[in-house]
């Protein structure tokens, strides 16, 4: 294959996977990320194509008349109104998709004009001959809301392509890395997730794959940092699952003062309580089962440890997911329904339930 004709191989890839990221970015796949995952489109009107499409697939008239005077008692196909439904399903979706496209967009674009201003702040600072010339230059143009701002930029921009590649992560989160580069001396902030890769952007909706990802690696480190060198990859995701975000430096500090207290050979152990339990320090009086528990006290024990939770709440319920074990929920399950089966008479459970 001639020259040419790879080039145009390569300009054909990122044509046919518009993603929402500029062009500018491209130069940056020095990890060897094959094109096809990282593929971008330089297009600022992006925005404005995501609305106009949305609202060209929302057809109120096109709805109303597939409906007509008809009504359902349930969904059912080959019926007189499938078109409609059909119809319903397809327009939703594309309100859907518009929604996030948009503010991935939207999110994605405030990261990289930060990193523009950082690079327009590191082409001027080498023109005065002293750094107090630079920071009197700054404190007569700007205002002390832009401080931070400027400060931040300048940062991310240090940060070079990393931060333009993962923006959909969101300045916080890049800042938080570039941190942790400077705490552990590396040269490259990619080198920080050696062990535990970044995911391909392509399907990652709104960029949730890769903000666990590195709120769960910035969370391991930090408690290695910490002195928890025990902690493990899967213990940090679920920590950094509970937070939705990356577990801090204080938090991590004082997890591992907490541990230095305790025996040694406990500490993993307790760890791992403690991650179980929610991130709930496990109490200094620890739990003496009374000898020979009764069914009626392990029962009033379970409805006292969830009776307060709320089933119709998704939040907990997503929460009761992450740490219960589900193969020991099914066997509790299996035992309560052959205990009511024996203990209790048919006719009075079908009594009881109506």
């Amino acid at each position: 294959m001639s020259k040419n004709k790879k080039v145009r191989s390569k300009k054909q890839a990122v044509d046919k996977t518009k993603t929402n990221l500029p062009l500018n970015v491209i130069s940056g796949a020095m990890d060897g990320t094959p094109w096809t995952e990282i593929s971008f489109v330089d297009n600022t009107k992006y925005s404005q194509e995501i609305i106009t499409k949305a609202r060209s697939v929302y057809s109120d008239k096109k709805l109303e008349a597939l409906k007509g005077d008809k009504t359902l008692e349930a969904p059912e196909s080959g019926t007189s109104l499938e078109a409609f439904l059909a119809e319903g399903k397809r327009q939703i979706l594309a309100m859907w998709h518009a929604d996030k496209a948009l503010t991935v967009h939207t999110n994605l674009y405030s990261v990289l004009f930060q990193i523009n201003a950082g690079e327009i702040l590191n082409k001027i600072e080498p023109i005065f001959k002293k750094k107090s010339g630079y920071t009197s230059w700054i404190r007569e143009n700007f205002e002390n809301k832009h401080f931070r701002y400027l400060q931040q930029a300048r940062n991310l921009a240090d940060m070079g392509q990393f931060a333009k590649i993962y923006a959909p992560a969101g300045k916080n989160r890049l800042l938080a890395v570039n941190s942790l580069r400077k705490v552990e001396k590396r040269e490259e902030c990619l080198v920080l997730f050696n062990d535990y890769p970044l995911p391909d952007m392509a399907n990652d909706d709104e960029g949730l794959l890769l903000k666990k990802q590195i709120d769960s690696v910035i969370t391991l480190h930090r408690f290695h940092s910490a002195g928890i060198l025990f902690a493990t990859f899967d213990q940090s995701a679920i920590v950094a699952s509970l937070l939705n975000e990356a577990l801090s430096v204080q938090k991590a500090e004082q997890v591992g003062k907490w541990l230095g207290t305790q025996e040694e050979t406990k500490r993993p152990a307790l760890f791992d309580r403690y991650i179980q339990d929610q991130m709930i320090f496990p109490s200094d009086h620890p739990y003496i089962p009374a000898p020979k528990a009764s069914l009626d006290k392990i029962l009033a024990d379970l409805l006292n440890c969830y009776g307060t939770g709320n089933i119709e709440d998704e939040a907990w319920i997503e929460k009761q997911r992450k740490i219960v074990d589900v193969d020991t929920l099914i066997s509790a399950q299996k035992l309560i329904a052959d205990l009511i089966g024996k203990l209790i008479p048919a006719a009075d459970v079908e009594t009881e339930t109506n």
